[in-house]
């Protein structure tokens, strides 16, 4: 199996950006206020449970309430950043345009992204895995609309989860989230490209398109391997494999269920790419602040 490796995000900095990641980063690192006071209070509220003081209990529960409540008006200015968007018309058509190919493959009935492939080189795993000419290694994955913790914005983005990384589609780059750090890429910096992709599943997801069937275990001449009583008939489908890679080394390979949707997303993202390095050397479409 090859795995499919992907730069870390903090080593994803888009030079546009850069200043962005550093204060979304930093803000990242600050100590949690509402963390150690509600920690302090909670284990003073643990201990009045011993002396069964109904007094000292409800006033440690304040305390808890309390500490919660300063902990967050010290931590939003110290630990949050605004990404404020004023987007020019053509880039604002371009972004709903991309909205709507991403919002197709989110109608899809299943979307997965790809850890790993692998070629089959033996007869024996051929037969075992049910003639499948490569192995596989995927997880299920969506897409929701979401912003990061510690961002706030007046745009909520598109945003999938691909092995380990939240991957949020803003207008003018890709930010990544993985452990707690950002990345950037912008999207004239990415590669993307989409191909037929045929699948031996257990069972045909409702959008799917089945062009043909197998066996669970399968005989060189395809019949079916009768040593196995469990052996049955498993569909194949033609899915859409989404692969997405950028300059700095990101690398993203999705699959949907539903043929013909991944089209409109190579070309909006390709667009959308075009009017950002159109509009590189201009005032930066996002702005951002510690509030």
């Amino acid at each position: 199996m090859r795995r499919i490796i992907s730069a870390e995000a903090d080593v994803l900095v888009s030079e546009s950006h850069s200043e962005a990641l550093s204060s979304l980063n930093e803000a990242r690192e600050r100590p949690s206020y509402t963390l150690m006071l509600c920690g302090a209070a909670g284990i003073g509220l643990s201990l009045s449970f011993v002396s069964q003081n109904l007094a000292v209990i409800g006033l440690f529960a304040i305390l808890l309430v309390a500490a919660y409540v300063i902990g967050n008006m010290i931590d939003v200015p110290r630990r949050n950043v605004v990404f404020a968007y004023d987007l020019e018309p053509v880039v604002e058509e371009r972004y709903k345009a991309f909205l709507d190919a991403i919002d197709r493959i989110a109608n899809a009935h299943k979307m997965w992204f790809v850890k790993a492939k692998g070629d089959i080189t033996n007869l024996h795993a051929w037969k075992k895995n049910s003639g499948a000419s490569e192995l596989v290694d995927s997880k299920e994955t969506a897409v929701s609309y979401a912003l990061p913790k510690g961002i706030a914005s007046n745009i909520t983005p598109p945003m999938i989860v691909i092995d380990g990384k939240n991957c949020y589609f803003f207008p003018d780059c890709l930010l990544i989230e993985e452990n707690k750090r950002f990345g950037a890429v912008r999207y004239e910096n990415m590669r993307t490209a989409v191909r037929d992709q045929r699948m031996i599943m257990d069972s045909a997801p409702s959008d799917a398109k089945v062009v043909g069937q197998t066996w669970k275990y399968v005989n060189k001449n395809g019949s079916p391997d009768r040593r196995f009583n469990s052996n049955r008939q498993l569909p194949i489908c033609l899915l859409e494999e989404i692969g997405m890679i950028s300059e700095g080394g990101f690398k993203g390979l999705l699959q949907v269920s539903k043929h013909g949707i991944g089209g409109a997303y190579v070309t909006a993202i390709t667009e959308l790419g075009s009017v950002t390095k159109e509009l590189k050397d201009a005032e930066p479409l996002l702005i951002t602040k510690n509030i």
